[in-house]
């Protein structure tokens, strides 16, 4: 059963369970697959970007990318069994390249991240399948003739699954322009998944990253950026889904209502 938070309706996978679908979409022959792993920021975007919820609408499959859709999701009728992170994703899948020789194709990232990944990965995991890694220009990024590079080169190397780290929404919107043409089994967005995995950008302590404290942690090293996208638009939408995920909650069980006050309403 899916967790639906925002209207968004999640997967209520484990990572394990994430990364056997991704595998089993790779090998099914039915794409082109489109996994999203969402957060927060994602969802509050939905609410004014008509184009990238659509897209969300046609994902395959919608992963738990941030900690507050799971705090969310245990106030709501289906709680979510644990996060699942883009950054964590990465990880996951290179094990199954080692383990089941799903080809991987790395796309994104600051310059140099994903060449970097491809070397660091190479060495952690020695049977990894990893078959390109490029990192476009963001100024020429969909041109006509950089996307046309970019897809005969994800093309040509055969890849079981296209991980794209441009942010969001960028890297959904150009998955969904160029999904059919690209005939790539599995696309996922998976963000500054790179730019961590080469080091390029610290990520939060484990025990910052398991409490739910990982935004803050991004607040610090880039106050200008984040300030208003976390503080001002995304803390008061998580507000938001707190209070509609307890409405339905009562709404599914209604005796809930008697038992348990609503505090936060």
């Amino acid at each position: 059963m899916k967790s639906n938070i925002g209207g968004i309706y999640f997967d209520n996978v484990t990572m394990e369970e994430a990364v056997e679908s991704i595998r089993d979409m790779a090998r099914g022959g039915t794409g082109p697959h489109l996994v999203c792993t969402a957060n927060l920021d994602h969802l509050a975007s939905l609410r004014k970007d008509s184009e990238f919820r659509d897209i969300y609408t046609t994902a395959d499959l919608i992963l738990a990318d941030g900690m507050p859709i799971v705090w969310v999701s245990k106030f709501g009728p289906v709680p979510l069994k644990e996060r699942v992170a883009g950054s964590d994703l990465l990880f996951s899948l290179a094990a199954e390249s080692e383990r089941s020789g799903l080809k991987l194709f790395f796309l994104g990232g600051k310059p140099g991240a994903a060449s970097k990944t491809a070397e660091i990965f190479a060495r952690k995991y020695p049977g990894i399948k990893i078959v390109g890694a490029d990192c476009p220009d963001p100024c020429v990024l969909n041109t006509p003739e950089e996307d046309a590079r970019i897809c005969d080169l994800v093309t040509s190397s055969g890849t079981d699954v296209l991980l794209v780290g441009f942010g969001a929404p960028k890297q959904e919107k150009w998955i969904s322009a160029h999904r059919d043409s690209l005939k790539v089994p599995v696309s996922i967005g998976v963000g500054a998944a790179f730019d961590m995995a080469a080091g390029m950008v610290r990520r939060a302590p484990r025990w910052m990253q398991r409490s739910g404290l990982e935004w803050a942690f991004r607040l610090i090293q880039e106050p200008r950026r984040l300030y208003g996208r976390y503080l001002g638009n995304d803390l008061p939408y998580l507000v938001h889904l707190l209070r509609e995920s307890i409405r339905e909650r009562k709404r599914v069980d209604p005796s809930r209502a008697a038992s348990k006050p609503n505090t936060l309403l």
